[in-house]
């Protein structure tokens, strides 16, 4: 017989208070070391960060549109998450100008004017036709992206989204909309992805929370302050 598990994650999105819940929480409690919840613990450390959530001057997350590449109506749906992600990023520094939910392929359209979905420059220049001034890194960490968050501006960026957490592969980007202290809060154009396997478990990934610890491995996968980000101006 094959065993299932649910992410502890879970429990908490359909946490409503009720007496079968706490009940079952006091049987989970039981059964957690005991050493994991004293006061020394990583755990207990975040716990008590409660009501001290990073600030942001327009909000975390950021109210930022959310598109999915794959409802394109042009045949670069598989291959313009670059391209939906700094659609996300124009679209919030630049209401109105991309509109209805395939703003994205408007993006797109304008980006192929100088070159391919997938060429750095070619997203710069998009942008800049936006009056977005930005840059490319490929030297950004999270205080890189909390800087930018606390500005007011999202942040694309390009992560390896493919192959186990330990062997990453397949270049893919989504834009950061928001950070709390463990999770980083992202819209996924292509989906949500489990970070530990690399499959797509969602067709849907608006504020999703990916973990910093596994989104890190797959995002600086040379080591600390090696992400790929578009940094932008407001």
């Amino acid at each position: 017989m094959t065993k299932t598990s649910i992410r502890f994650t879970d429990l908490f999105r359909y946490w409503r208070d009720l007496p079968h819940q706490r009940a079952a929480m006091a049987i989970l409690a039981e059964q957690i070391p005991i050493e994991a919840l004293s006061r020394d613990s990583e755990w207990f450390k975040v716990w008590s960060q409660a009501g001290k959530q990073p600030a942001s001057s327009r909000g975390n997350p950021l109210s930022v549109p959310w598109f999915s590449q794959m409802d394109s109506a042009t045949d670069q749906a598989a291959r313009m998450c670059f391209s939906s992600s700094c659609a996300m990023l124009a679209s919030f520094l630049r209401p109105g100008s991309l509109l209805g939910p395939n703003g994205d392929d408007q993006y797109l359209r304008t980006v192929r004017q100088y070159g391919d979905t997938t060429d750095a420059a070619a997203q710069l220049s998009a942008l800049a036709s936006y009056g977005i001034q930005a840059t490319f890194t490929q030297k950004a960490s999270f205080a890189t992206i909390e800087t930018q968050i606390d500005a007011g501006i999202p942040v694309p960026c390009g992560y390896l989204h493919r192959g186990p957490v330990g062997a990453p592969t397949g270049g893919h980007w989504l834009i950061v909309c928001g950070y709390d202290y463990t999770h980083l809060i992202v819209h996924d154009p292509f989906g949500e992805a489990d970070l530990i396997s690399g499959a797509t478990v969602a067709p849907v990934a608006r504020f999703a929370y990916y973990s910093r610890k596994n989104f890190g491995r797959r995002w600086m996968v040379e080591g600390e302050g090696t992400g790929w980000a578009i940094i932008a101006q407001q």
